[in-house]
């Protein structure tokens, strides 16, 4: 099996766990016969294979990447070589990794705009697809994705509006949920209150 030769996947498109495993297969399947891009130094080459199993976990980003590379000992001439190939086989691109992990994680974990970024920036990803990955989401979607969540968390757990209940509690509870997420105190508190006030309203 051979890593030498570029993959069949789109650059410029988003691709989910599933998809890339698929792409990386065709990538190790090829012989090194047909590639058409000058073979990897030795080096270089190993970078690349342990790359290609990182990515089988879940995509990331060239600075996630490489700083996990570097952290394996390949030198880091190899592992900028390596990265520059799984980028020409269609693996590694910020900008579609910027944007699924803003789907799936506003999707799955309900996450603020705010929080989606700083993510992206721990993970290095530049400000310019950053700025990209987030642009469709402003402050009503935010207000409406805190509401959706508060929602379900009070379906499964509703509030208890008879004597004794500690409606404070729960109100302070709600906001630090949607704090985990990302979500400014101000906003937070606005959908918390209306949300309450609607589960015990008479």
């Amino acid at each position: 099996m051979s890593v030498q030769d570029p993959c069949a996947a789109e650059p410029g498109r988003g691709v989910d766990t599933d998809d890339l495993r698929t792409a990386i297969a065709t990538v190790e399947a090829r012989p090194s016969s047909s590639s058409d891009l000058p073979p990897l130094a030795p080096e270089a080459h190993e970078a690349a294979t342990a790359a290609l199993r990182l990515l089988r976990h879940r995509p990331r980003s060239r600075h996630e990447l490489r700083e996990r590379l570097l952290g394996k000992d390949h030198a880091p001439d190899a592992v900028d070589e390596a990265l520059d190939r799984v980028r020409a086989w269609g693996l590694l691109d910020d900008a579609d990794f910027a944007s699924e992990w803003v789907r799936g994680r506003r999707r799955r974990r309900g996450r603020s705009r705010g929080a989606l970024e700083r993510e992206l920036r721990e993970k290095g990803v530049a400000e310019v697809h950053i700025a990209g990955a987030v642009a469709g989401i402003d402050e009503a979607d935010d207000r409406q994705q805190a509401t959706e969540l508060v929602r379900a968390r009070l379906s499964r757990s509703p509030v208890d509006s008879g004597p004794g209940a500690d409606l404070q509690g729960e109100r302070r509870r709600l906001v630090a949920f949607l704090a985990r997420r990302g979500y400014p105190t101000g906003l937070a508190m606005t959908v918390v209150d209306a949300e309450l006030a609607a589960q015990v309203s008479p």
